[in-house]
């Protein structure tokens, strides 16, 4: 059984903060420290996802699989005209699916829970 126990942490609120944090916990029937631990968890997941997309980015950059700004930039402002233009390509010159996108180089890369992201490799 995986260890549940929580820590103590001392958390300064702004007055006006801790009005609304209060009125909050008696609205909802809950405590306002399970409300903080909430918030701090879902902050920290998030947080974590963010990174985790960040390195995949430089990872593919660093890879050579991005779609340059300039094509990119052509693409979208293309939108709506009597020329719209295909989407741009994969700089490596591949074409790529959402599912197989840059496969070939990037490993290892996994999401802070554990699972797949969209574009890592298994």
């Amino acid at each position: 059984m995986a260890n549940t126990r929580s820590s103590k942490l001392s958390v300064r609120l702004k007055p006006e903060i801790k009005r609304k944090l209060s009125k909050i916990a008696k609205d909802s029937g809950r405590s306002a420290n399970f409300l903080i631990s909430d918030a701090v968890e879902s902050y920290v997941m998030d947080q974590e996802r963010i990174m985790a997309e960040v390195r995949q980015g430089e990872a593919q950059i660093e890879s050579g699989h991005y779609v340059p700004q300039k094509a990119m930039k052509a693409w979208l402002l293309s939108w709506g005209t009597d020329h719209e233009l295909p989407p741009p390509s994969c700089a490596c010159g591949k074409e790529h699916n959402d599912e197989d996108l840059c496969r070939c180089k990037l490993s290892g890369l996994r999401w802070p829970d554990g699972g797949l992201g969209k574009f890592a490799n298994t």
